[in-house]
């Protein structure tokens, strides 16, 4: 038995060290990802606040959410990416000395936003895109010329591209009282990388970013339980690809968190989703929606059946006495568990 366990240990060294060498080749490829990314991303959002005629606090407002947002990524990467290594020492030094914020509080302050949601923020509040056809036309132009650059520079796939939003959505709600044409509400889907990631800023978004009733239906997504909407209200949803905007179903997790007319209807197929409630493009679209019509979140209700409360009344309660603590409590967990103690609880935010 001795002599089994000697001829066995010499052969399984090699192998062991065969398998930590792809690991950390994958965890550079990913960093490198995740570099280029961060770095072009910054570089095409600072040409567009150049292309358009705009006032210094609203370019300052603007360039400091895509800093924060990229550095705070950088920062909860298995292989931490500085700053510096976004943008370059000269860059870095010109870009700090006109916006010191973001490079002082990407370490203690958690971003509200994921990169391409503020890009469909400057769609709506600068570029002035109050169509379904200028929105797109504005976030085609981003993205080819992106994607040009990742090829060029990078040799990268789009798919491969970090701050990529895999899905956009828009919602609107048609108030048979008003003849005019109803406001786009847009959102996108998680624009981050890594199941950590992902799992931090859904986190954040629920308890700084988000209506309390997306929350709750976040929160709720495994038991059961939905918010739902009041008629004349429809999301729609797309994917991005080869330059043209694709009309896509809505996924089995948000049928299971939100009652509301989807177009195009789901088919009631239920595919496997890998990805965590609260990832889809739907949350972001929905929630503007409810902060952004005026009295629509009290006609909002929830699928509790009696003698629990259904009401708005009662979703925001909820959330007040238990759901925001527990996104709290897992999200100070999560950077915990990872040692990102830079961000302490009383400074989330």
């Amino acid at each position: 038995m001795d002599s089994l366990h000697q001829n066995q240990g010499p052969g399984r060294a090699p192998a062991q060290d065969a398998q930590s060498r792809m690991l950390a080749e994958q965890e550079e490829r990913r960093k490198s990802r995740l570099q280029i990314s961060g770095h072009l991303f910054i570089k095409r959002f600072l040409i567009l606040l150049n292309e358009k005629q705009l006032a210094e606090d609203i370019k300052k407002q603007y360039i400091e959410k895509v800093l924060h947002a990229v550095f705070f990524f950088g920062r909860v990467h298995k292989r931490m990416v500085k700053p510096t290594d976004f943008l370059g020492p000269r860059i870095y030094q010109s870009l700090r000395a006109k916006f010191p914020r973001p490079f002082e509080q990407y370490d203690t302050h958690l971003p509200g936003l994921t990169p391409y949601s503020i890009l469909l923020q400057f769609g709506t509040e600068v570029a002035g895109c109050s169509t379904q056809e200028q929105m797109e036309s504005f976030l085609r132009d981003f993205n080819n010329t992106l994607q040009n650059e990742l090829q060029q520079e990078a040799n990268l796939k789009p798919s491969e591209f970090v701050f990529r939003a895999a899905i956009v959505a828009f919602s609107i709600y048609r108030d048979p009282e008003d003849g005019a044409a109803p406001p786009l509400f847009y959102g996108a889907s998680l624009s981050c990388s890594g199941l950590l990631e992902r799992k931090i800023m859904i986190d954040i978004l629920c308890i700084k970013t988000w209506h309390k009733a997306v929350a709750f239906a976040v929160h709720h997504g495994e038991h059961d339980l939905a918010i739902v909407f009041p008629d004349k209200v429809q999301c729609r949803a797309f994917y991005y690809r080869h330059g043209a905007f694709m009309e896509k179903q809505p996924c089995v997790k948000c049928r299971e968190m939100f009652h509301v007319d989807f177009q195009p209807p789901a088919d009631g197929t239920r595919e496997n989703s890998q990805w965590p409630y609260g990832n889809c493009a739907e949350n972001e679209s929905l929630s503007k929606l409810l902060q952004g019509i005026p009295g629509l979140q009290e006609r909002v209700v929830s699928t509790h059946t009696p003698p629990q409360p259904n009401t708005y009344q009662a979703i925001e309660q909820e959330f007040t006495d238990s759901i925001e603590s527990s996104f709290r409590n897992h999200l100070v967990q999560l950077l915990q568990e990872n040692n990102l103690f830079s961000y302490h609880p009383l400074q989330l935010f």
